[in-house]
């Protein structure tokens, strides 16, 4: 699976739904379960935004606000190289890919280091001190995860 359909997860279901549209990753039963606990461990507000419904409801994934998204099991970054820099915050490292880098567009964020991986969607107009604070936010539900280093 690319890591393309993650960036039309920030896409909005049309009509009067607040759903997000998300990916649901194919897991297997112990992806699942690590998933199902990390998810549930997540805040109801998140970074100051209040919880969205996503869509379909049963991905491995929560979603806050208009569009910022966590999904659990999310495929490595068709960008991510051998000994790639990623961002530290919080004792997470996060890749983000370098043609998301500019402040004025979405970007999707993946912690490598940690399996199964996860994936923040972060809509342009939360750049900034909102994806900040969601990267910290994050970083307590993660540490219980397996690690693997991955970022050079």
């Amino acid at each position: 699976m690319s890591g393309l359909p993650l960036v039309l997860a920030l896409a909005l279901l049309a009509g009067c739904s607040d759903a997000v549209e998300v990916d649901s990753p194919e897991l297997s039963a112990a992806e699942r379960s690590v998933c199902e606990d990390f998810l549930d461990s997540l805040p109801d507000d998140l970074a100051g935004l209040e919880p969205a419904e996503v869509d379909p409801p049963d991905a491995p994934a929560r979603a806050w606000g208009d569009g910022l998204a966590v999904i659990c099991g999310a495929p490595e970054p068709e960008e991510l190289a051998p000994a790639e820099e990623c961002d530290i915050v919080a004792g997470v490292a996060w890749f983000v890919p370098p043609s998301q880098r500019d402040e004025d567009q979405d970007l999707v964020a993946t912690a490598v280091e940690v399996s199964p991986r996860v994936a923040l969607v972060v809509p342009a107009q939360y750049r900034g001190q909102v994806a900040f604070d969601a990267f910290g936010e994050l970083a307590e539900p993660l540490s219980g995860f397996e690690t693997t280093p991955r970022c050079g």
